[in-house]
């Protein structure tokens, strides 16, 4: 069954991404169409009240189903405004998990058990991170147990009973709106159209993007870092695997922007593409020691006995100057740094 449904998910992605939509899908597509703008337009008459909490929530989200660079960019918020002694907090769904509920997810807390991003989250950022799927209920188990003056929302645009001073939203460049059809005949969750009540939309990656006239279009640049033994911690640069074909898996939204990478470094890939949060010690251990395995860090900390041959490559992610501080100023708004 797992494999069948890796097969329909890679399937429908081919789909999503080319030329047209599938036609038998269509109808489905009208059908959530018109349960999303409904549920849109009760809260934008106020029939829905958004809660709105004693803290300043940034949602970043996209319209796009995975891979268009959420977490990584709620990691990069957390650490500068960390770095401007802001008190910040994360908040996100935990996709993948076992459990449900709400709960804080510690550096150590098995992925299993909180989704593979909240723990990859709470690994490299030094500030609290909740999960749960009732972004309400997270933010006010954040606060209760450590009170900030931001809160990151990794996802969750279209969670509009929480109410938000900021909306930024993540387009891949390399994919953009894909066929721009709703889901399930598309990847969209909601229009084209919902970029123009962003706050900003941030492009990740290189791409001619064709975008509707919109106030504030950031870029996100990304590059691979060393990479990192998980046995030991040891670390390589990237140009020293270029010497033999080395063996890349990855269960992320769009796992050709990881092995497409490691092949611009001059990397000789084979590739291992699983389904978003899939699990992944299953497959590594039927995969041969023979070369190195790259793994992407969000699925590294999904292992819990890595072999030696394993390495993550860690997501390094930049901006430039001005775009910096267009985006700094909007997330902070009138807040007064330390």
């Amino acid at each position: 069954m797992t494999n069948l449904h890796h097969r329909f998910a890679l399937w429908l992605q081919t789909r999503w991404y080319g030329a047209k939509p599938p036609v038998f899908l269509l109808p489905l597509s009208a059908l959530f169409g018109v349960v999303t703008a409904g549920r849109r337009w009760l809260y934008a008459r106020h029939l829905l009240k958004p809660v709105r909490l004693p803290v300043r929530v940034v949602v970043i989200g996209n319209l796009a189903v995975g891979g268009s660079g959420k977490t990584p960019l709620v990691a990069w918020l957390a650490h500068e405004l960390n770095q401007r002694n802001v008190p910040v907090g994360i908040v996100t769904r935990g996709y993948g998990r076992r459990d449900q509920g709400v709960r804080r997810v510690e550096k150590r807390t098995p992925a299993t058990a909180v989704g593979d991003e909240p723990r990859w989250l709470a690994a490299v950022t030094n500030v609290p991170v909740v999960i749960g799927a009732d972004r309400v209920a997270a933010v006010r188990a954040l606060l209760a147990e450590t009170p900030v003056d931001i809160v990151l929302s990794d996802d969750g645009l279209q969670h509009y009973r929480l109410a938000r001073e900021v909306e930024i939203v993540m387009l891949d460049a390399r994919r953009g709106l894909g066929n721009a059809a709703l889901l399930p005949a598309g990847p969209l969750r909601e229009p084209p159209s919902r970029l123009s009540c962003a706050d900003a939309v941030i492009i990740k990656g290189s791409g001619d993007v064709v975008l509707p006239d919109l106030p504030v279009v950031l870029h996100m640049h990304y590059s691979l870092g060393n990479a990192e033994r998980l046995l030991d911690g040891s670390t390589r640069p990237l140009a020293e695997f270029r010497d033999r074909p080395v063996r890349a898996l990855a269960a992320i939204g769009d796992p050709e922007s990881f092995f497409q990478a490691l092949e611009a470094n001059g990397l000789t890939v084979e590739r291992v593409a699983l389904s978003d949060h899939a699990p992944v010690a299953d497959t590594v251990a039927q995969l041969p020691p023979d070369r190195p395995l790259l793994m992407t860090a969000k699925d590294a900390v999904k292992l819990n006995a890595p072999p030696k041959h394993a390495w993550q490559v860690p997501l390094a992610v930049t901006f430039s100057t001005d775009d910096t501080a267009t985006l700094l100023s909007l997330v902070l708004g009138n807040h007064k740094m330390e």
